[in-house]
Order: C-alpha cells, then structure tokens, then sequence
C-alpha cells in the first residue's frame, strides 16, 4: 500500500500572504510564502515518509463561470467577495504576488519529482478530491487548513492535517458533527458559505431544525419545501426561493462528489497526466530559486529537502 503525503498548496501560500501583505512587498511577501511552505511542507514529509509527495494548486474555478450563468439560482458570483475592499495598490501587490506563485508552481512541476496538479478551471480542492478516488486503497494524508475538506473524510483511508497544529481534523468531525461526515455536508449545504459567497438555502434556520430534519424524512420534506423571500439588488422586487433548489444548488457549488461530470472528467484527465509525466529534480534549478528569493536558511540546509523533491 501507498502513502500519499498531499499538499493544498495555493492555500498554504496565500495564508502567508494575507498576513505580511501590510508590512512586505510582494517579493518580499513571496519569500515568505515559499519560506513558509517549503518548511512546512518537509516537516510534514520527515513526519509521514511517504511513498508520494503532491500539490494541488488552484486555477479559477469553474464554479464562477456556473455562478455568472442565468443557469444560477442564487445569483451570487462565487467568491464574488474576495478581495473586494483591497486599493488598487493592493490588487496590483496581489497581482504581483500571484506572478510569483505561478514560478513557484512552475519549478515544482518541471524542476522536482514532486506529483504537482492544476488544470484550467478546476481548484485544488477538486483535484484533491478526485485523487482520492482514483487512490481508493491506499493511505492519503491531506495537509490544510481548509475545513470544507473534512467531507473528503468520507473515506477512512484519508486523514486531514492542519499545518498549523498537525492535528488531524477528523476529530473536530467527531466533536461537532458525530464524526458524520455526511451531516457535515447536509448542514453546510443548508447553512452555505459566507467566506466564498455561498448563498444560504434557507437563512436563519435553527440548528436544532437541520438536525431533525436530518435524521427524520418527513421534517426533510417538509425544510425543502419552505420557501422564503429576498430582495432583488437595485429593486423593489422581492425574489421567493425554494429551498430544495438552493440546496441543490449548494451541493453542485460545495460537494466534491458532485461535480458536473465534464468537470469530473477534467479533473481525472488532469491526475493521470500528472502520474504519468512527473518532472525530475535538478539541485541547481532549486538552488536558483532559493537565490532568486534569498531563502537563505534553506539553503544553509539545502540536503534536507533533497529526499522530499526527488521522491
């Protein structure tokens, strides 16, 4: 049996991101985030010592394109408020900073041996997800500080780590959820997800209420079929929802198993190529970066980091 040690990599760097943006410039700011990741990435692999080591990296998601259709029930563009009340100073560091996330990307993928997957439309979260079906029968330990990943925990041969604390997540399912991953779902699919401008199926519903109608079909029948009423931006109009449809909705935005399958496809073709044409690792390439970026410490302990990019 394999170990696969996954990494969801566009979050990791973003984090380091968002909390030195004020005080750094954007190269500043991307040493940091690759400081930050390379560190975290090899205590992790020294951790697990597994058999594979692979990143997912985000590319804009297909979602926005479904949320800017008419197809759209809610309206709301997915992720629509991200980054929002930034300066235009800010967008354009930001810019710059995702500019050096894309180098980083890129000597991952061709300069190291490290298993890296991005595809045009998909997110990490997808390409996460869809490695774990094609890895059924063998240990994969997932490091992120996403919580929306716990659904993939469905599985018991999957694990999620927090990088920060390298506490495995399934124990916060098990205090607030049961350890019931598929509550987890129904009542994020209900509640929706205000960080990437998820519309709720039903705004305000009671805790108690998701759960009887949970564990009872007849008080679920009964939640899908309320209705409730919300104004139309710039209007006096009033637009009424179903909640069955929001929710819906909700699951095709927020369920990894639920993609479209066009989507699903990509997101297997995506995995295969990646298995299939891993790059190999070149010491002087890697050197080159962490000169480019003055990550001296790495460098000072440069063999360390050897076995992890040449698995």
């Amino acid at each position: 049996m394999q170990k696969l040690l996954v990494f969801d990599i566009s979050n990791m760097l973003y984090r380091t991101f968002f909390a030195n943006k004020k005080n750094h410039s954007p190269e500043e700011s991307a040493g940091l985030a690759h400081h930050s990741a390379l560190i975290t990435l090899n205590k992790y692999y020294r951790t697990f010592k597994p058999t594979k080591v692979v990143m997912a990296f985000d590319r804009t998601s297909w979602r926005k394109a479904y949320t800017a259709d008419e197809l759209c029930i809610s309206k709301k563009p997915y992720k629509g408020n991200r980054r929002q009340n930034m300066t235009p100073a800010e967008k354009e560091m930001f810019e710059r900073f995702l500019n050096h996330v894309n180098e980083f990307e890129t000597m991952m993928t061709k300069k190291t041996s490290v298993i890296c997957l991005a595809g045009d439309g998909l997110e990490a979260d997808d390409l996460v997800a869809g490695l774990c079906d094609v890895f059924t029968d063998d240990e994969i330990i997932i490091v992120s500080a996403d919580k929306d990943l716990m659904q993939l925990l469905r599985s018991p041969n999957v694990s999620l780590i927090d990088p920060a604390t390298g506490k495995d997540r399934r124990a916060l399912l098990n205090a607030d959820f049961d350890g019931d991953v598929d509550y987890f779902m129904f009542e994020k699919c209900i509640r929706g997800d205000a960080g990437d401008n998820v519309q709720s199926a039903f705004p305000g519903v009671r805790k108690t209420r998701i759960k009887k109608a949970y564990v009872d079909p007849f008080e679920k029948v009964n939640l899908m079929n309320e209705t409730w009423s919300i104004g139309e931006p710039g209007s006096d109009e009033f637009v009424e929802h179903r909640v069955k449809d929001l929710f819906a909705e909700n699951q095709l935005l927020m369920d990894l198993k639920e993609q479209p399958d066009i989507i699903k496809d990509r997101m297997k073709l995506t995995i295969d190529t990646a298995l299939d044409e891993p790059g190999t690792y070149s010491h002087f390439d890697f050197l080159k970066f962490l000169g480019k970026y003055e990550l001296k410490k790495i460098v000072e302990q440069v063999d360390n980091f050897v076995p992890m990019l040449s698995r």
